[in-house]
């Protein structure tokens, strides 16, 4: 049987590599043609079976589980099948799957196995284009012209009631449609014939903030072990380390605040693998702007972004400060305001850099903050600064260090422990920084965290001054991992307050528990925190703090902020993700009950690359909200990001809108944005 294996360094496009190949007469099989074989009997085996099957299809590597990958919701499994029918068999490279149906096409270019020609055992992967695939599942038969494939997640209706199903076909050419989607190439599982070394992966588990210690202890299997390197969420993250403990300082403020899967490969001296795996939570505090971040002091907001160019050749780090000045209507193009190299300022380092915004001078123009992690000194405390970046109306000074607990006094000061957001707590016309920081637990257990504020002077900050801990307070014990922080001023008095969505976990039954909390600033100080919401006692269901994107904002322009939420519902049985957003809206003592004022619906919408903003970006007096939103790399190599903005009406908000594309202009690395 012939076979056109397309070159690693091929475009992903379908044009590139769609080739005339007459399959009629197909009888012959490849090599190890009895391992993939039994591959595609354990596949066919499992036809009529729906997402738990089995417990659920879960490869052990990368993939979520089929059945509760998503915190028990739907999402489209096509890839968790076939990703757990090729880990029963000795496949190589399989640290790169995930539950995206992409990554096969990915793993095809990766280990030279994608092909116009379908092979017994392959995945067949649907519509990929620039990163995203509708569809993968497995050729389970080749002969005479008739390709057969069995799939996950085939039922044609909502991805949790998709069963999997065992279908023939003569259209089976790359670019054919025998589904209504588009075949794109078939990827051979790259099947090793020796026994494969062993990993074991110590350092990432639980709840991460700051820098994991990651080691990986082997065990040869036929071959001695050549190497070990790391993943997290399928991409590789380290080199090829060749030295145990094989030890890698794993950046977790790198990654969006939520779960992760790390992985770490193990490579022997004739390139077999093994791997082995773990699930983490990043919890970094990742800064929730004040919602109205206005640099030129026009009357309309902007979006500032901190862009990360990485460590340079002399062992510096270079940082830029752009902004995206609004229009009215839209977004100017991004414009750099500052650059840490350029300036002579020196090495800056974006992953120790937590970021915020306010009119920390009270001249009518936001101005940027960032809370900067200086690391430990010798004697091991924790040393950590506030520098501003202040507006000129026309650009930004350079960044001035404000505070730091060293030259303070104030003793150490833990940046991985510290959640920060911006408002002006005391109503003095200028804005302040607050921090929610993790106290640890106690020698009984309890979470303890407290609420800090620095003040703002005008020219200056005070010092940070503890404004209440739930240990001193007795109000129990409060997780800071559990804790998603906003401020604005809730109660219309002038004075902005401290919001926190809260994640209970879950019942007995299952259900996720998720509160609104707020804490009243009193002027000089807050109240005690105030429940506001929570999802059981309102009768509203189960509420997953996990899939919740929070922001802050005054949407009805009642002088009153409220809060927010982009909630991720899933996947459809295509691969869609779907999304809504939903409003807490004030009412000035209170909150009332969530209203959804958008989902994407029959279009795709992915809360897992969005960074969230808000501001009245068209001047109207109503807050809008905006979308940072990661596209991922595309086929020509480039990052593609876009800006988004849902325009609010006072009742609810418009569809949204694609103000600017990096797409036209140039590429743009939506990871190594923070916004502000």
């Amino acid at each position: 049987m012939s076979r056109t294996t397309l070159p690693r360094a091929a475009k992903a496009g379908l044009a590139s590599f769609v080739v005339a190949v007459a399959l009629s007469g197909l009888t012959a099989v490849p090599a190890q043609a009895s391992e993939l074989t039994d591959m595609a009997a354990l596949a066919k085996s499992q036809k009529g079976n729906g997402p738990c099957a089995g417990g659920g299809y879960d490869n052990g590597l990368n993939q979520n589980n089929s059945c509760d990958g998503h915190g028990g919701q739907a999402h489209a499994w096509c890839a968790d099948f076939v990703g757990w029918v090729w880990s029963k068999y000795n496949v190589q490279g399989q640290s790169m799957l995930t539950d995206a149906a992409a990554s096969f096409y990915r793993y095809g270019q990766t280990y030279g196995t994608l092909s116009s020609t379908p092979h017994v055992g392959d995945a067949v992967v649907y519509g990929y284009a620039n990163g995203w695939a509708q569809h993968v599942a497995m050729v389970t038969g080749v002969s005479d012209g008739v390709v057969t494939i069995t799939g996950g997640n085939q039922g044609h209706s909502v991805s949790r009631e998709g069963i999997v199903t065992t279908n023939s076909t003569t259209s089976y050419r790359v670019g054919d449609s025998p589904w209504g989607q588009r075949i794109s190439g078939y990827i051979s599982p790259k099947l090793q014939q020796a026994t494969p070394p062993k990993v074991s992966l110590a350092g990432a588990s639980g709840t991460v903030s700051g820098v994991a210690n990651l080691t990986a202890s082997t065990t040869a299997g036929t071959y001695d072990v050549a190497s070990v390197q790391y993943y997290v969420d399928g991409e590789p993250v380290s080199g090829k380390l060749t030295k145990a403990p094989y030890s890698f300082a794993l950046d977790s403020s790198r990654f969006p605040d939520g779960k992760h899967t790390v992985s770490a490969e193990v490579t022997d001296v004739h390139g077999n693998t093994g791997a082995s795996r773990s699930q983490i939570i990043t919890s970094n505090g990742e800064a929730t702007s004040t919602f109205h971040a206005d640099f030129n002091g026009d009357g309309k907001a902007d979006v500032g972004v901190l862009y990360d160019y990485g460590q340079q050749t002399d062992g510096t780090f270079r940082t830029g400060l752009w902004t995206y000045l609004s229009t009215g209507s839209g977004f100017a193009n991004p414009v750099k305001v500052w650059d840490s190299t350029a300036s002579g300022f020196g090495s800056w380092n974006w992953d120790r850099s937590k970021v915020t915004t306010g009119d920390f001078d009270g001249d009518g123009k936001a101005d940027v903050g960032v809370l900067y992690n200086n690391g430990q000194s010798g004697e091991g405390v924790n040393q950590t600064a506030l520098w501003t970046f202040t507006s000129t109306g026309s650009g930004f000074s350079g960044p001035v260090k404000k505070w730091d607990n060293v030259s303070a006094g104030t003793g150490s000061w833990n940046w991985n422990r510290s959640k920060v957001t911006t408002g002006d707590f005391d109503g003095d016309g200028k804005d302040d920084v607050g921090v929610l920081y993790n106290n640890g637990q106690n020698a009984g257990g309890a979470n303890q965290t407290a609420l800090w504020t620095l003040t703002s002077t005008g020219a200056d900050f005070s010092n940070p001054v503890k404004k209440w801990d739930n240990v001193s307070a007795g109000s129990g014990s409060w997780n800071w991992d559990r804790s998603k922080v906003v401020a604005g001023d809730f109660t219309g008095d002038g004075k902005a307050d401290v919001g926190v969505l809260y994640d209970i976990g879950q019942t007995s039954a299952g259900v996720n528990q998720t509160a609104l909390w707020t804490f009243a600033s009193t002027g000089s100080g807050f109240s005690g925190p105030s429940r506001k919401w929570d999802n059981v006692s309102a009768g509203s269901g189960s509420w997953n703090w996990d899939r919740s994107k929070v922001t802050t904002g005054d949407f009805n322009g009642d002088g009153r902020a409220d809060v927010g939420v982009l909630y991720d519902n899933g996947q459809t049985e295509d691969g869609r993700n779907q999304s809504a957003l939903w409003t807490f809206t004030s009412t000035g003592s209170d909150f009332s009950n969530p209203v959804k004022k958008w989902e994407s619906g029959s279009g795709s919408w992915n809360s897992d690359t969005s960074k969230l903003t808000a501001g009245d970006f068209d001047g109207d007096g109503r807050t809008d909200i905006g979308v940072l939103y990661g596209y991922g790399t595309q086929d020509d190599g480039t990052n593609r990001t876009g800006l988004w903005k849902f325009s609010s009406t006072g009742t609810g908000f418009n569809a949204p809108n694609l103000s600017w594309d990096s797409a036209n202009q140039t590429s743009w690395n939506w990871k190594a944005s923070k916004l502000g």
